[in-house]
């Protein structure tokens, strides 16, 4: 008896130190768990704000506004290069040569009066001769040869202003030639260099927003991933609370243990009157308590072991599950760092850059274009000059036609006349069908003039026509204008991803710090673990103690006692542990349990 009683008080103050140092190691851990609990959930927090960002860099980046301004800065561009289209075939450099071409028929004809003039004078010399010689039958021819003489003055006059107005009109067609020459190199210098430019940004602007395109996507798939790794890993944290379970099971066991020790019979062989039966009595009643303490010791030696294994498991994989997910932020964030630096956005990624050269680009096409536009305009100045001075030659010829007119009237006259002098008038007869024929020769240039004349203003016409419309000044800057608001807008826009890009790559800079300061923080695993081995090896030393030291018929006894135990858990796991450790069924663990043998418990934070 006194064996067994000094052997329950031993089991019974082990029990209680067993228990108690339980009870600390997880008081003591709960602010840990507690800090840990936070500290994960404003991770969390931080994934789904990424998440968050990450899908309106999506939407940016792979919407439908950055394809539409593209789709219509290539819309404008069409327009503006339509209108600075290059005439290959130079049609108004033909018309204006075939200007020059007349102007010079119409020099060389003009100096064609110059013969008749002199041929005039001839014939009001030889008219005088001969009205001299006729005496006063001849008087009225002198009258007559002054008469032609003024007209042929003034034929000279009229030509001369002719022929100074078609110089004049010849250096007007050479300037605006030289012009429109300088007009088509600046057509092709727009449409085949700056355009050529501007196309080739165009491209690098597609293949930037594409490459944008696919960084959003990607940077969003990896943060829905990584948010959703953060969710398990929150629904992970109930191992904390299984833990505590079962180590206040095991508290609640062996106070149970405890509890039965102390209700034992104690020292009862020196207070009974009749001795020997009534201590054997009793002493069989402690063995079994013994017994059942023992047993406990055992089943919670093992609960204790199960309940450190899947602590430290459940901390090392939410370790690793944590730098798995610093490192795929990380990850996000490099992958980002080639969008959200508006340097890269410049010479290496074509963002920034590109749109400053493109708008650098439009500004220097519309420059050159409103310029084309303006030497149009002189264009259609110079050929509206050209027009009214066609237009003055003709008055002067139609005054040198009047003058032919004239002479041919003097000429009739002067037939009259020498055929009423007779045979005497003969020889002035002759000369009157000669200044006859000039006129009719000076009517002839007069025509072929004005046929020429009339061909220059229709050319000069065609070209009025060609130069006013040669660009529209209104519609240049029209374009232009629209052209900077899209590169406006696609510069918001670019600027928008861009600070989402270097947000997104901040947070992820930040949320990988955050995750790795918690998994260096994440360290009272060791003690917790070192705890429950000690407790675990203490009461496993107090089973096989007992064991050894009692009696089989106490342990059967003892094994009938603890069968009721198993209704009292509430997981699955510690009655598969029972059935394992004391026999009676549950020996495998169910097949709808978790593979951390948690089951349905979740308690959260």
């Amino acid at each position: 008896m006194q064996e067994y009683t000094a052997l329950a008080r031993e089991v019974r103050e082990r029990l209680g130190r067993v228990g108690s140092g339980l009870a600390r190691l997880v008081q003591q851990r709960e602010d840990d768990f507690l800090a840990l609990g936070a500290e994960l959930q404003d991770v969390a927090r931080r994934v789904q704000d990424i998440a968050a960002d990450s899908q309106r860099l999506n939407h940016i980046a792979s919407g439908d506004t950055v394809r539409h301004i593209l789709e219509e800065l290539v819309a404008e561009l069409d327009a503006m290069q339509t209108l600075c289209h290059v005439d290959e075939d130079a049609v108004d450099l033909a018309m204006l040569t075939r200007a020059r071409e007349l102007v010079q028929q119409l020099s060389r004809s003009i100096r064609d009066y110059a013969r008749v003039v002199r041929t005039l004078q001839m014939l009001g010399i030889s008219t005088r001769i001969e009205s001299a010689r006729l005496g006063s039958d001849g008087r009225g021819f002198s009258t007559l040869a002054d008469d032609v003489e003024k007209l042929g003055y003034k034929i000279v006059e009229y030509s001369d202003r002719i022929m100074q107005q078609a110089k004049t009109l010849d250096a007007l067609a050479e300037k605006a030639e030289a012009s429109t020459r300088e007009m088509h190199e600046m057509q092709r210098e727009c449409a085949y260099s700056v355009f050529g430019s501007i196309r080739d940004n165009m491209d690098t602007l597609h293949e930037v927003a594409e490459g944008s395109r696919k960084a959003s996507e990607d940077v969003r798939g990896h943060t829905a991933d990584i948010a959703a790794s953060m969710g398990r890993i929150i629904g992970s944290l109930q191992f904390h609370d299984i833990v505590r379970q079962q180590v206040e099971h095991v508290e609640e066991a062996l106070a149970d243990a405890r509890a039965g020790l102390d209700g034992a019979p104690d020292g009862m062989v020196d207070d009974m009157a009749d001795g020997a039966a009534a201590g054997v009595e009793d002493d069989g009643a402690l063995a079994v308590e013994l017994a059942v303490a023992a047993d406990i010791c055992a089943l919670q030696q093992a609960q204790l072991g199960n309940a450190r294994t899947s602590f430290s498991d459940a901390v090392s994989t939410l370790r690793r599950e944590l730098a798995a997910i610093a490192a795929s932020v990380r990850g996000v964030g490099q992958r980002t760092g080639g969008f959200s630096d508006e340097s890269c956005l410049g010479e290496d990624c074509g963002g920034t850059a590109v749109l400053d050269h493109m708008e650098r680009s439009v500004a220097e096409i519309a420059a050159r274009m409103l310029s084309l536009a303006e030497q149009g305009e002189r264009m259609g100045h110079v050929m509206g000059e050209v027009a009214e001075m066609v237009a003055q030659m003709s008055v002067f010829l139609e005054d040198i036609e009047d003058v032919g007119d004239e002479i041919e009237l003097i000429a009739l006259n002067a037939s009259i006349r020498a055929a009423h002098t007779g045979e005497k008038g003969k020889a002035l007869g002759v000369l009157a069908s000669s200044i006859q024929r000039l006129s009719q020769d000076a009517g002839e240039s007069t025509t072929a003039l004005a046929t020429l004349l009339r061909e220059v203003d229709g050319v000069a016409g065609q070209l009025k026509t060609y130069a006013t419309a040669y660009l529209d000044s209104s519609r240049v800057s029209e374009i232009s204008g629209e052209l900077e608001g899209l590169t406006h807008g696609l510069r918001e826009v670019n600027g928008e991803a861009a600070r989402l890009f270097a947000g997104v790559g901040q947070a992820c800079a930040e949320l990988a710090s955050r995750v790795d300061h918690a998994v260096e923080d994440l360290g009272f695993d060791a003690q917790v673990a070192a705890g429950l081995s000690d407790a675990a090896d203490d009461v496993g030393e107090m089973a096989d103690m007992l064991r050894e030291r009692l009696p089989a018929s106490a342990r059967a006894a003892a094994a009938r006692r603890l069968a009721a135990m198993r209704d009292r858990y509430t997981m699955e796991q510690e009655r598969v542990l029972h059935g394992r450790v004391l026999g009676g069924g549950h020996a495998e663990a169910p097949a709808g349990g978790g593979e951390d043998g948690y089951g349905d418990n979740v308690e959260l934070f």
